[in-house]
């Protein structure tokens, strides 16, 4: 998998959960869909818009890990079993802002992904728990407060950066390299940047 950055994800406007991935030419690079009512996280990612080519699928570990967000592990796997790697979230700290390690197949840790700006989170819980007018007030806190995300490898040199872009209805993320990146860490990316926005896109 080779991608070409910028890449753009896009939430389509659904009953159910569905990511749509393309890259700086507008292709299609993958397909999500996300199993609702369920207690455990379960990911399922298509090469193609009808879902007839599955190439990964996505899954927290342990029951009730998708209740248990905080500290949930997400394995990532392509179609025939083969460990891609996993994102592992920090624990307390993930419920102050997103902090996350990307792990190799091994449990390596390949990267870190990391809220740029976590105080924004706490603001907009605290305008969203004013009645009815923090309502109103956080509708515009969402098309004007965006918050992004950076990507750093495990010698902490930041090398991706998520940005989401505003909108009242939309959801959608931009990703763009930060100068050359290892073509070999395309796949592992992709799928961690695929369960960063699943996790954080309602977030500004």
């Amino acid at each position: 998998m080779s991608l070409a950055f910028p890449l753009t994800l896009t939430f389509k406007f659904s009953l159910l959960t569905e990511l749509r991935v393309t890259d700086a030419g507008g292709h299609l690079i993958a397909l999500v869909k996300e199993k609702t009512f369920s207690v455990r996280d379960e990911v399922k990612v298509y090469a193609d818009e009808a879902r007839t080519q599955q190439t990964h699928g996505i899954r927290a570990e342990g029951f009730l890990a998708g209740a248990l967000d905080w500290k949930a592990r997400r394995l990532m796997r392509r179609a025939d079993g083969t460990p891609v790697g996993a994102l592992q979230a920090q624990g307390v700290r993930t419920l102050w802002g997103a902090r996350y390690d990307l792990l190799g197949p091994s449990d390596e840790v390949r990267f870190s992904l990391r809220d740029d700006h976590p105080w924004l989170g706490v603001l907009e819980g605290v305008i969203g728990a004013i009645p009815f007018v923090g309502d109103l007030i956080a509708m515009g806190f969402d098309y004007l407060i965006n918050p992004t995300y950076t990507v750093s490898d495990a010698g902490g040199q930041p090398t991706y950066r998520v940005h989401k872009k505003r909108g009242f209805f939309s959801r959608r993320f931009t990703v763009e390299a930060l100068g050359k990146h290892d073509p070999a860490d395309d796949e592992l990316v992709l799928l961690g940047l695929v369960q960063l926005v699943l996790r954080e896109r309602e977030r500004g």
